[in-house]
């Protein structure tokens, strides 16, 4: 009993964490707000390190939670997400001089939690619970912004959308456990061997939930509107930090519990990537809102992401999961930049706001310009080498088609970010350009996300190539 209790510390103290920033949050004012955000980011790190102190794999709770180094490894990623997420959070709040809102933290620790316990989860029920915990706390990070409007109308929208999913579900678990009898990954596999048509439509609705909590087409028609109406640091952080839990939720159910029904965990999947690369690139080309652009690309490469999930095969998983690492990272130094760039009027950022910008803000359009190229695919960046591992090992394994609408979608994409680069070097500004004082913070967090994109090649040959 001790023995399973040790494998869920992390969880254990995230969710102290999160009980007791609510508690502060009330009691606290303004001038000791700062504090409490320095005991959560202590907190995290304590989290951090004791994900460290795991053991081998083992399954604990009637074995419904896995843990295991790798696992560990995952969490750390996502931890280290959401920890950069707050640092923008804050410093958006410096740059309006607001006081910080502890409720938001506590969203933030919340859904990170969700996201823990859907990395473990060997079972429905389990995985259900933190998917749902992961979800909620995501409709009122979108509708955070009580004063407007577009932020209430995002929250609502993806309450919706989300709730229907999550319907659509509990639907598929109970067919996969009316058919199996069970609700444990490794029994509804081994029940999967032959066919069967209620494990099949139990399997496809899962998937589909899974799927729209990645933004992949056709399920993806809550993102743009939602990206552009929730504040700029709830889409920081749901942009990252879930899409990295919910692609290990995916790899689970398709190795875990799918299995070799190749017609669902292959086929299936391989559709939606097709459909995502094409619907990410062209449906980016007519935006204007930098948010609503971010979110076609997020479907675009969700669908270069499903790509690696659909060869089933460890190169391919592993493929999949650098390929997102190294995207969500570009998105995290990108909206880190235009947080710098443009302060509170982020939410509302267009192609316009930025031309001419690389006059006076040189450092940042720099920034900039890297992380568009490493979307692009040049190299030395890690973006070459994400698309460059994931289209061989799609050759690799005879998906040639793949391959082509990959290698063709890029180029498309291409335009949109280099209109980026061009409006910042290229064009005249048509409006006043107002300075900012870039925080600490999102120095850092820029830093950190331009040091991986420019030196992933120097460990891409070990553990990449």
């Amino acid at each position: 009993m001790i023995n399973q209790f040790i494998i869920v510390i992390p969880e254990i103290l995230l969710a102290s964490l999160a009980m007791v920033m609510q508690i502060v949050a009330v009691y606290t004012k303004n001038a000791s707000r700062q504090i409490a955000l320095a005991t959560t980011l202590l907190g995290l790190g304590i989290v951090y390190y004791m994900l460290y102190f795991v053991p081998e794999y083992e399954l604990g709770f009637t074995l419904s939670f896995a843990t295991s180094p790798a696992i560990s490894l995952f969490k750390a990623i996502v931890l280290g997400l959401a920890l950069m997420s707050l640092v923008v959070y804050r410093d958006i709040a410096k740059i309006a001089n607001s006081k910080l809102k502890i409720e938001f933290i506590t969203l933030v620790l919340l859904s990170t939690l969700g996201v823990f316990i859907s990395i473990s989860a060997r079972d429905f029920m389990l995985l259900f619970c933190g998917l749902e915990l992961q979800a909620l706390s995501g409709y009122a990070l979108a509708a955070f912004n009580t004063k407007s409007s577009k932020s209430s109308e995002a929250g609502l929208k993806y309450f919706i959308l989300g709730a229907l999913m999550s319907g659509l579900m509990l639907l598929g678990i109970s067919f996969l456990y009316g058919f199996s009898g069970s609700i444990k990954f490794f029994e509804i596999r081994d029940a999967l061997n032959g066919f069967n048509i209620g494990l099949i439509v139990g399997s496809v609705l899962v998937l589909s939930a899974i799927l729209f909590k990645l933004s992949a087409a056709p399920l993806h028609i809550w993102t743009p509107d939602v990206y552009e109406g929730a504040p700029i640091s709830a889409v920081t952080y749901f942009a990252v930090a879930q899409k990295i839990g919910m692609l290990v939720v995916l790899i689970n159910i398709t190795d875990g519990v799918i299995g070799d029904y190749t017609q669902v965990s292959n086929e299936l999947i391989k559709i939606v990537a097709i459909l995502s690369m094409i619907v990410g690139s062209l449906g980016a080309i007519r935006q204007v809102s930098l948010k609503r652009l971010m979110a076609y690309s997020t479907v675009l490469n969700v669908g270069y992401v499903l790509v690696g999930v659909c060869l089933h095969s460890p190169e391919g998983n592993y493929a999949a999961f650098v390929y997102m690492l190294i995207y969500v990272i570009g998105v995290m130094g990108f909206f880190a930049c235009i947080v710098a760039l443009f302060g509170l009027k982020s939410d509302e950022a267009t192609f316009e706001d930025l031309q001419g910008i690389a006059g006076s803000r040189k450092t940042l359009a720099a920034a900039i310009s890297i992380i568009m190229f490493s979307m692009i695919g040049l190299p030395p960046l890690a973006g070459f080498f994400g698309k460059y591992y994931i289209f061989y090992n799609a050759v690799a394994e005879g998906e040639i088609v793949l391959a082509i609408i990959g290698v063709l979608t890029s180029v498309i994409a291409a335009f949109y970010y280099l209109k980026i680069i061009k409006c910042m070097y290229f064009m005249e500004p048509t409006r006043a350009v107002i300075i900012i004082p870039t925080k600490r913070g999102l120095w850092i967090v820029t830093v950190l996300t331009l040091a991986f994109i420019l030196f992933f090649f120097t460990f891409a040959q070990e553990y990449i190539l």
